[in-house]
């Protein structure tokens, strides 16, 4: 069965896009064919952090629109492929064409799928192709409290397996009161969680340089969030952030 997985959330700005690009590098170290998609229609940001914007001809609008054939808009990124959003909103597109795009797209077994932020029209093309749902969350009320909106569109989109991953979390910050708990955000969002990934500071650098990913904490999360999704049953670790 092919793993179709979009990374949503409520709302922008809670690292979405990285922890996509993060979770498309594990999955492939893991021995799976994978395709990462930028749904992001207008704000693309995948091809930044991975550092092939200057080589990006075709997106998957092109393909879906018959401009180009699927293997002329692939990005070879390491280990994975990589197809990007367009930088323009295409009127011709309906929701429904990303989802027949990657039931097409048979070669591979893990697709992970980078959903614009808010509930929009993006939101759900990204959703309607995927058959499981990260949606990711920082610990503050504010995104937190979105979360409850994305679930519920999944949902209407008919996606059972849904799951939450909290990014950018600092236990010390916690235990201070200055950001939620995680059996805080748990009972809020009444979501299964999957994993929590520590702020890393050091991340921010790496990815606004578009250089690899390289081996730090974030990533060891996202390995063993990664493990979860392949079924393996790995103990729940929260690393201190750095």
């Amino acid at each position: 069965m092919q793993h179709r997985i979009v990374v949503a959330s409520g709302k922008g700005g809670v690292g979405k896009s990285t922890v996509s690009a993060c979770l498309a590098q594990e999955m492939a170290r893991r021995g799976h064919s994978v395709l990462l998609i930028d749904c992001d229609i207008g704000l693309r940001s995948l091809d930044l952090i991975l550092g092939v914007d200057e080589h990006v001809l075709f997106t998957w609008a092109d393909v879906v629109l018959g401009r180009c054939e699927l293997h002329q808009a692939i990005m070879v990124r390491g280990d994975f492929h990589l197809l990007c959003a367009p930088l323009q909103p295409e009127r011709a597109l309906t929701d429904d064409m990303l989802q027949k795009l990657v039931k097409s797209c048979t070669q591979y077994d893990v697709v992970i799928i980078d959903a614009p932020a808010g509930i929009g029209f993006g939101f759900r093309m990204a959703c309607l192709a995927a058959n499981r749902a990260l949606i990711l969350t920082t610990p503050d009320p504010i995104c937190v409290r979105s979360v409850a909106a994305a679930v519920r569109q999944v949902s209407r989109c008919g996606l059972k397996d849904i799951r939450l991953l909290v990014n950018r979390f600092d236990r010390r910050l916690a235990m201070r009161g200055k950001v939620l708990m995680i059996d805080d955000i748990i009972d809020s969002t009444e979501t299964q969680l999957i994993g929590v990934i520590p702020q890393e500071s050091r991340l921010f650098s790496q990815t606004a340089d578009g250089l690899p990913l390289q081996e730090g904490i974030v990533l060891q999360a996202v390995r063993r969030t990664a493990a979860r999704l392949d079924g393996e049953n790995v103990p729940l670790i929260i690393t201190p952030s750095e």
